[in-house]
């Protein structure tokens, strides 16, 4: 609806409001004070704002005269009698609802289109007669926004604030005098039963210069118009027309121009009651329905400017619209038309026919002047004004042309007995607050000593406090187990879990230290953790916090219902366990606390997911990186990364996947060794004589140093960390006591360690089993028959060449070693476990090898040595050859 209503009439009013004298910023009083006993300017105190600066209480003080003079009173008697240091906002604001945001901080609060309410810091404390209520949808979409910050209502002034039509006192007494018509009330101004217009100027001596032309006001708006003709029907008074689209536009029916006629008097100009309103037509609408309802003879025009509205109804006895509390019409003592008690539903529908609801007049004030000043708030809710009172101050103001100050100043002189109940006793404290001693600024127990009030501290809640004197608060610390984070508490809190207050203070409750848990409120003392555990930060909340200590680790279910506390146990070799360490962050790899807090298998061990905390000792430490649980190196696989995966073999780093070569090349390797025992029997077995020869000399020779380099391999096998470029030297050398599983001998015999090993151990017997073959197979040519001597002779040859190789080979199955989680391992082939079915079969296999292969051999060589001399003097020189190529 494009018409004003009444509470956005006094907006665009509050604009133009008149300033003149009353609006000056100097006090005004002959002698500076109002009273004679007035504080001293020197002795004035400033507030201290939250950002400890020292400011005065700023005014904003707005333009209309009833916010001049009852402002000017709240000033005195802050200044005066409470003794602040006040200072005035030289803005003025145009409305009521620019004192919301001024009380808010906003940096631009006066300019409609951006209030620049990014940046806020409150620099005014209060404005006085506001009628910021008549903007509640806007009050309360800020609220939401700036809910902590909004600023608060100090008070109703003690008159609401009226809008509607007026009629001069002089229409009035002559009504009353000369008929005794009571003349303000609508069913009196009835042209049916009553003549009302023979009181009032006659509408055609109205000079329309001081008129705006309809066509310029609102009375052409279209949908005040459209309104008024649905609720009345009046369709003489509302001219319609259609376009060529159907769609109809309605405008108000004005015969001359410049005014609108109800259709009480429409047919007789001169039975109309003139009814002047401003501002481009306030309240037409509600001006229009109201005379079609109560048949009332109005004849209604718009003063052409401001000026002509404040002159026009003075000039002339007319009817007008205005809104109390104002001066622009005091002093004609004008009587507000009495019509039905408002009725919120009719208005809501746009039915204007009952009286405008009265707006509410109040103090506004920032948020934060109840904990600087509480006593000018106490000020502010107690001061009540009247009508008549507001009215007689205004009037001063204007027929004696006065300041605002002396207006206030002779109504508070005339008037002690009214306002002195205002003023707030100093120690009478409100709940937030306690007794407060500014000589020695701090709080106190006792109204004696104390000067004021002022809203407890942090650390402090006000307690309820009754004396001879009468009720009060005070400020008191929070006791032991409870804390108040805030300023103004009524109550302290329970200390939050997590923390604890052993003694009552004001400090805040302290977070448990390390250590240390508290899963209970209002604690005096913080609970202890299990021992072995800890926390990792301060003010731990339950014992599930509690973790353990460096060098353990926690291996309870963490997701367990039942869990209660962490099961700490140290941590074994192999494992790296800094604080809080748990078993899922182990097999996880990582810890909900960061990297410093995560378990790790050490470089050179091995763990299973199954067991993560029972550890492996590895060989190396390529093949056993560390890391997480049933991680292995080089592709390696089992426990602990003992053997590579089925056709691959150990390189020198990896598990290097087998080719064609590597099994072809070991078969080769397996012909050209038996080949080459056969070759043995026929260059290692010359004829026995007193004096080497070169052949047998060259023999010797060579089987000391396949003895040598049999005895360097098996110093290679020590589990020690050679240097690099011996590490090389001794690998290749292992190929002469037989470790030849580097040399892709996998690829062959099978992952299988145990097979494997009985290959190794069979070895030796198929190979003298290859000779005695070798043996009877050339009997079938008597030609190529092979000596019985040399036979033996080159298997003896065999056996003493092999027999540091069948030494070390025969005792693998016999050397374990320990694990940190207490089994054991054979040292070779690490997969294997000492005392299992495979370490069995293998102990089996390397005992036979040690007892008839070894120790045989060394006994058989060592009994033919011992009987030697008795079968050279037998003659038997077949045992003494024999006995010589063993030895």
């Amino acid at each position: 609806m494009n018409t004003f209503s009444p509470r956005v009439g006094l907006t665009v009013l509050f604009a133009f409001a008149f300033l003149g004298p009353s609006a000056g910023q100097e006090n005004g009083l002959p002698n500076g004070t109002c009273f004679e006993d007035a504080i001293k300017e020197e002795l004035r105190k400033n507030l201290t704002n939250m950002e400890g600066e020292s400011v005065p209480v700023t005014f904003l003080l707005a333009g209309w005269s009833s916010a001049q003079v009852t402002s000017s009173v709240i000033e005195i008697l802050i200044s005066e009698i409470l003794g602040y240091v006040i200072a005035l906002e030289p803005r003025v604001p145009a409305s009521s609802l620019d004192s919301v945001y001024s009380m808010l901080g906003c940096a631009t609060w006066w300019n409609s289109t951006s209030r620049g309410c990014e940046t806020r810091k409150a620099k005014h404390h209060m404005m006085i007669d506001s009628w910021y209520r008549s903007f509640s949808h806007v009050i309360n979409s800020l609220a939401e926004i700036y809910m902590e910050e909004m600023p608060i209502n100090a008070g109703d002034m003690g008159y609401p604030g009226e809008t509607g039509g007026y009629l001069p006192a002089a229409a009035v007494n002559e009504a009353r005098n000369a008929s005794g018509l009571a003349l303000e009330y609508y069913a009196n101004l009835d042209a049916s039963w009553f003549t009302p217009w023979q009181y009032f100027t006659n509408v055609a001596t109205v000079n329309t210069s001081d008129l705006m032309t309809c066509s310029d006001s609102l009375l052409t708006d279209n949908s005040s118009a459209y309104h008024y003709f649905a609720k009345s029907g009046d369709a003489g008074g509302v001219d319609i027309t259609t376009d060529g689209e159907g769609v109809k536009t309605y405008k108000y029916v004005c015969q001359d121009g410049y005014f609108w006629l109800s259709s009480a008097c429409r047919s007789d100009l001169t039975k109309c009651v003139p009814f002047i309103t401003g501002g481009g037509g306030w309240d037409v609408l509600t001006t229009t329905q109201q005379a079609a309802a109560y048949n009332m003879p109005l004849a209604l025009g718009v003063a052409a400017t401001w000026s002509k509205f404040l002159e026009v109804p003075k000039k002339y006895k007319t009817m007008f619209y205005w809104w109390t509390p104002d001066s622009a019409f005091l002093e004609m003592q004008p009587s507000k038309l009495v019509l039905p008690p408002f009725n919120a539903y009719a208005w809501s529908q746009s039915d204007y026919t009952t009286a405008a609801s009265a707006i509410p007049v109040a103090k506004i004030a920032t948020k934060d002047l109840q904990a600087m000043a509480p006593d000018i708030i106490k000020l502010l809710e107690a001061s009540l004004f009247d009508l008549e009172a507001v009215d007689s101050m205004m009037l001063n103001m204007k027929s004696n042309s006065v300041t605002r100050e002396q207006a206030a100043c002779d109504w508070l002189k005339g008037n002690t007995d009214r306002w002195k109940s205002w003023i707030p006793k100093a120690t009478k404290c409100n709940p937030g607050f306690g007794l407060y001693d500014d000589a020695t600024d701090t709080f106190t127990a006792e109204r004696a000593t104390a000067t004021t009030c002022r809203a407890c501290l942090p650390g402090m809640f006000s307690k309820a406090f009754m004396d001879d004197d009468g009720s009060t608060y005070i400020c008191e610390a929070c006791p032991a187990g409870q804390q108040q984070l805030g300023a103004g508490a009524m109550d302290c809190d329970a200390c939050p879990a997590g923390t604890a207050k052993a003694d009552q203070s004001t400090e805040e409750c302290a977070p448990c230290a390390a250590g240390e848990y508290q899963d209970e409120k209002g604690a005096l003392q913080c609970k202890m953790c299990p021992p072995g555990t800890t926390t990792m930060i301060l003010g731990m909340k339950s014992i599930s916090g509690c973790g353990c200590q460096a060098g353990s680790i926690d291996v309870s279910d963490l997701n367990s219902p039942d869990r209660l506390a962490a099961n700490c146990i140290d941590c074994s070799e192999g494992l790296t366990c800094p604080m809080m360490s748990t078993v899922p962050a182990l097999l996880a790899g990582s810890s909900p606390n960061g990297a410093a807090f995560t378990p790790v298998v050490k470089s050179g061990y091995f763990s299973l997911e199954s067991e993560p905390i029972g550890m492996f000792k590895c060989q190396s430490t390529v093949q056993c990186p560390g890391g997480e649980p049933n991680t292995c190196g080089g592709g390696r696989k089992g426990v602990p990364c003992g053997e590579c995966p089925p056709n691959t073999y150990w390189g020198s780093s990896k598990c290097t996947e087998c080719s064609a070569w590597s099994v072809i090349g070991w078969i080769l390797s397996l012909i050209l060794v038996f080949v080459g025992l056969v070759l043995v029997y026929y260059f290692m077995n010359a004829p026995m004589t007193a004096k080497a020869s070169t052949l047998v000399s060259t023999t010797c020779a060579i089987g000391m140093m396949i003895n040598m380099l049999q005895s360097l391999g098996i110093v290679g096998t020590v589990t020690v960390e050679w240097p690099v470029n011996i590490n090389g030297i001794f690998k290749w050398l292992q190929v002469f006591t037989f470790d030849i599983d580097g040399f892709a001998f996998s690829c062959l015999a099978g992952e299988n360690p145990v097979t494997r090993y009985i290959g190794l151990v069979l070895f030796f017997p198929a190979c003298l089993l290859w000779l005695q073959f070798c043996g009877l197979i050339s009997k079938v040519n008597p030609k190529w028959a092979w000596d019985k001597i040399k036979l033996r002779s080159t298997m003896g040859q065999f056996l003493q060449v092999a027999f540091s190789t069948m030494s070390s080979t025969a005792l693998v199955p016999m050397i374990c070693y320990k694990h940190p989680n207490g089994q054991r391992s054979n040292l070779k082939y690490p997969n294997v476990f000492c005392g299992s079915d495979e370490h069995t079969a293998m102990v089996i296999a390397g005992s036979l090898m040690l007892v008839l292969g070894v120790c045989g051999f060394w006994a058989f060589a060592a009994w033919l040595a011992y009987m030697c001399p008795k079968f050279s003097a037998r003659g038997r020189y077949d045992l003494v050859q024999s006995a010589w190529s063993m030895d």
